[in-house]
């Protein structure tokens, strides 16, 4: 089992949708990339077209590439990678965040196009890595990526629906995973064929560990029952656990997850999170300082853990040649 540690690395809180776009949290990355260094960890940093403008995000991404200790994929926000259309939810930041899913096909592989010329401008590599901003994947936007060299995604997020999330205006939404497998696959196309390597997303708990059938139905189910609610509460408050370092994890949810992982024979452990988790006040989700210092104990007490079991820290990029071996 290998460990790939995910960062969408983006603008400045992107859940509050049509704020000024800023990358001020990617100042914060070199204390994170130096905790990662410490830990021999090799992390993969999929970056924005606004990452991609700003100057301080290419001096630093570029030294990690040139020192080979961290992948720079690709990670795209519709809202902000051009071209764009005078039309709501296809504007320059619009409040109407799209899912790539949503896209025309023409206008998905031109903005693909363009981030991934882009990346390969500003950092000197062309990437190979995608995760799609609000996990907004389906085969289509896996075609695009053959097309543009691409060879491993990561935007499966298992167990999880994105399907009553709106994008577009009056579109379809983002898509359904929760039947989606949480082992890698291959996607095959007519261009080609692309890995994926879905985000580490698991029931660890019986019985929804042990029938998936069961679990399928159940995370499908839950959110229109209030019979299933008050027993999610009651039981399965954080079922499915995301290998995600949000702030109510602790180290045993983490333990719990890993050793789910490794009784199922799960070949990866893929964790993510957003880069502007890392700046205080700059997410939902780390509002002050003092939240920013749990965040850092937590993942290095993480860190440990895998040490302690001889889990190895591989990049996107790496995982995927490794699995095709």
């Amino acid at each position: 089992m290998n460990f790939i540690l995910t960062i969408d690395t983006e603008g400045d809180n992107q859940w509050d949708h049509g704020r000024e776009l800023a990358v001020e949290n990617i100042k914060f990355v070199p204390r994170f990339q130096e905790l990662c260094e410490k830990y021999s960890i090799k992390p993969t940093y999929f970056v924005t077209s606004e990452v991609c403008d700003d100057q301080y995000a290419r001096e630093i991404f570029t030294d990690y590439i040139l020192k080979d200790t961290a992948e720079i994929g690709a990670h795209l926000h519709a809202w902000t990678t051009p071209p764009f259309y005078d039309k709501d939810g296809y504007r320059f930041n619009d409040p109407a965040h799209s899912f790539a899913n949503e896209l025309p096909d023409d206008l998905l592989n031109q903005k693909l196009k363009y981030l991934t010329d882009q990346i390969e401008t500003s950092f000197g590599k062309r990437p190979l890595s995608y995760r799609s901003g609000r996990y907004g994947f389906n085969e289509n936007v896996g075609r695009s990526l053959v097309r543009n060299g691409y060879i491993v995604d990561s935007s499966v997020s298992p167990y999880a629906t994105w399907a009553d999330h709106p994008g577009i205006p009056g579109g379809e939404g983002g898509p359904d995973f929760i039947d989606s497998d949480p082992f890698p696959y291959d996607y095959h196309f007519d261009e080609g064929s692309l890995h994926e390597i879905p985000i580490t997303i698991l029931p660890t708990r019986f019985p929804l560990n042990r029938y998936q059938s069961l679990a399928r139905y159940y995370f499908r189910r839950v959110d229109k029952s209030i019979f299933l609610r008050v027993f999610r509460k009651l039981f399965f408050n954080n079922q499915p656990l995301w290998l995600r370092p949000n702030p109510w994890m602790t180290l045993d949810l983490f333990s719990e997850l890993v050793n789910e992982s490794i009784k199922i024979k799960l070949p990866n452990l893929v964790m993510m999170f957003h880069s502007s988790e890392l700046m205080p006040g700059c997410s939902i989700y780390r509002q002050d300082n003092e939240s920013i210092e749990k965040l850092y104990e937590l993942l290095e007490r993480f860190f440990l853990l895998l040490k302690d079991k001889n889990i190895d820290s591989v990049t996107m990029t790496e995982a995927a040649k490794i699995n095709k071996i």
